[in-house]
Parts: C-alpha cells; sequence; structure tokens
C-alpha cells in the first residue's frame, strides 16, 4: 500500500504527478473505510495472492472454466444440479476473497441463508401460525448471477474498475456467472439480490405480511388475501433478472402441511414426520436386529448409512434440541 510520505516523495522526484497522488489517496482511504484490502492493479493482485505471472492467464481469462471440477448431484425435489468445485488453489483464493472482502457487507434482513448465525430455523420461524404460507423457488438461482451483476458488486465497495474485473474474473466460472462449488459464490449471491429483497420485503410491508429469502427459496406469509401477491411478485423477480420454477410455486393453508425450507411451521416450527419417522424406525430396527440386518430389509445400500442417521438426528437436534439430543443417545447405543 502507497503510504502518504511515499506518494510525496513521489512527487517530489516527479515520478507521479500531485493530482494522481491525490487520487490514490482517496482511493485508500474509500477501501480503508469499510475494512478492505487495498488493490491497485493486476501485478499488485498477483503479489497479494501469490498467482504466478505464467499463470495469470488462466484465472483471469476464458479458460477459468479448467481451475474447475465439474461434476452433478440429484436435487431432492428431482432433477440434477450442476457442481463446480474450484481447485485447491482457486478455492483458497475464492476463501479469501470471501472473508477479506465480501464479509465486510452484510446481507439484507429478508436474506436468512448463507449467512453466520442464521439458519432454515430462523428462515421458518418468521412464517409460523400464518393463515396462509407461499413458497417460490428461483430457477437457476447461481448461474443467474453474471459477470455484470458482479462487477457492479466490487464497483460499489469503491474498487477501481480494473480491480473490480479482475475479482470479478476470479469469482465466476469461464460462462461468466457464479459458479455453484465456489466458497464466494454464496456471499456473492446474497449482496447480488439486495435489491429484490428490498423490493419484495417492500411489497410485502404494503399487504402487512411476512417476507423472507433462503437462498432461491422465497416465502411469504400472512392473511389469505395475500394470494394476490403472486403475480406481482413474479414480475418483480423477473424484473430483477431472475425466473420463478412454476413447478414450486406452493399456496399452503393453515388447514393443510405448511411447510418452509423443510420444516413444518403450522403451530411451531418442526422437523417433518418423514424425517422423524426414518430416524426412529432405525433406531428401533438398528438396535433389535443389527444394522446390516435392517439395511438388508429397507433395501439400502448407503456406504455412510451411520453418517446419515446421525446427521437426521443433528438436524432434528438444531429444530427441536430435546428429542434430537435423545435420538443421538439412542443412536450412540447401536452396536455398528
Amino acid at each position: 500500500m502507497a503510504r502518504q510520505e511515499e506518494l510525496l516523495a513521489a512527487v517530489e522526484k516527479g515520478i507521479i504527478t500531485e493530482d494522481s497522488a491525490n487520487r490514490i489517496l482517496e482511493y485508500n482511504a474509500r477501501l480503508d473505510e469499510h475494512g478492505l484490502p487495498i488493490i491497485y492493479n493486476l501485478r499488485h493482485l498477483r503479489k497479494i495472492l501469490k498467482i504466478r505471472k505464467r499463470d495469470q492467464e488462466i484465472f483471469f481469462g476464458p479458460r477459468r472454466n479448467e481451475l474447475y471440477r465439474e461434476f452433478q448431484i440429484p436435487k431432492k425435489s428431482g432433477g440434477i444440479r450442476k457442481i463446480q468445485a474450484p481447485n485447491e488453489e482457486l478455492k483458497a483464493i475464492q476463501t479469501w476473497i470471501k472473508a477479506e472482502i465480501l464479509d465486510k457487507y452484510s446481507a439484507s434482513k429478508y436474506a436468512t441463508g448463507f449467512r453466520k448465525g442464521y439458519s432454515i430455523v430462523d428462515n421458518a420461524n418468521r412464517h409460523v401460525g400464518k393463515e396462509l404460507v407461499i413458497n417460490l423457488d428461483i430457477k437457476d438461482f447461481f448461474p443467474s448471477i453474471t459477470y455484470a451483476d458482479v462487477i457492479k458488486i466490487f464497483s460499489y465497495m469503491g474498487y477501481k474498475l480494473e480491480v473490480a474485473h479482475l475479482l470479478t474474473q476470479l469469482c465466476t466460472n469461464g460462462e461468466n456467472v457464479l459458479p455453484q462449488g465456489s466458497p464466494a459464490s454464496p456471499a456473492l449471491s446474497n449482496l447480488a439480490v439486495i435489491k429484490l429483497d428490498k423490493r419484495l420485503g417492500t411489497l410485502a410491508d404494503s399487504l402487512n405480511c411476512d417476507y423472507s429469502r433462503y437462498a432461491d427459496d422465497i416465502t411469504f406469509s400472512g392473511k389469505k388475501n395475500i394470494r394476490s401477491i403472486v403475480p406481482l411478485v413474479k414480475k418483480v423477480i423477473s424484473e430483477e433478472g431472475f425466473e420463478v420454477n412454476e413447478s414450486k410455486v406452493r399456496l399452503q393453508y393453515a388447514h393443510q402441511r405448511q411447510e418452509v425450507t423443510g420444516l413444518i411451521v403450522n403451530k411451531k416450527v418442526s422437523v417433518s414426520e418423514s424425517v422423524v419417522s426414518e430416524l426412529k424406525n432405525a433406531v428401533y430396527y438398528c438396535g433389535k436386529y443389527g444394522v446390516e440386518s435392517h439395511m438388508q430389509h429397507i433395501g439400502c445400500d448407503k456406504a455412510f448409512y451411520k453418517e446419515h442417521l446421525y446427521g437426521l438426528a443433528y438436524f432434528v437436534k438444531m429444530v427441536e434440541p430435546a428429542k434430537g439430543r435423545a435420538y443421538l443417545n439412542k443412536l450412540d447405543s447401536i452396536v455398528w
């Protein structure tokens, strides 16, 4: 970082003009104000991130996809989710960008996903005991956030255009969108949709109902008359550059099961019966007949069945602590 005395010396030697020195000092102050690392140019950024000059083309060019390993995983709701996992070097760089830059800024008050101290329980709590719960899902959420969206974020933070481009290249893939698998993508997604959250939150306030967003899951809840909000919500989402997954639009009334990010919210936040039933049956039959026998009986060939059951128990514990602890104790007593 260029200090004031160094800049003054450079001015005196005729290396830079006084105007240039003042612009550098203003740039430093702007970033310092938010605790952001000062980055001047490509050479400076390479030095900070320890990127070799001979490698800069692949990190900052159209071949960026070579830095990712691509694979697919099935979605719970059906279909396939494409994951692009960065290699270790790029992952470390993206983690640094998240910690040193992105985490200095807060998501909107309506966002509950990808935020420290928040969980799906916090998201669900806002919608307990309502006459109507409306769920919508943004289609292809991460890939819908483009290079142009990301560069706006870094520019808004105070980085000059050249540096904003460089940081954006490190956080987007060869298709110039957010890759699902980057440690920086969740934080960037929250910052990219602050305007969307504000518009939908203002809309909810106008109808005296509640709004929250957990990643790509959007929820409104309130009186039954809020059902009229759906077309307008879709319009706002479209205007902000996103598309609603029509197959996942759900209106859930109080006499029906009301679910928000996988949790039941009719009268209190609770885990769905299907999860509890699976865990309850597994604990009973594994304890009585043995793990291998139970797995054969249900036709399960999961290599990590034990870890799967413990995962379910910890999930229950997050929502209903006493019940979750009880299941964890029972799992501990099983002979694995």
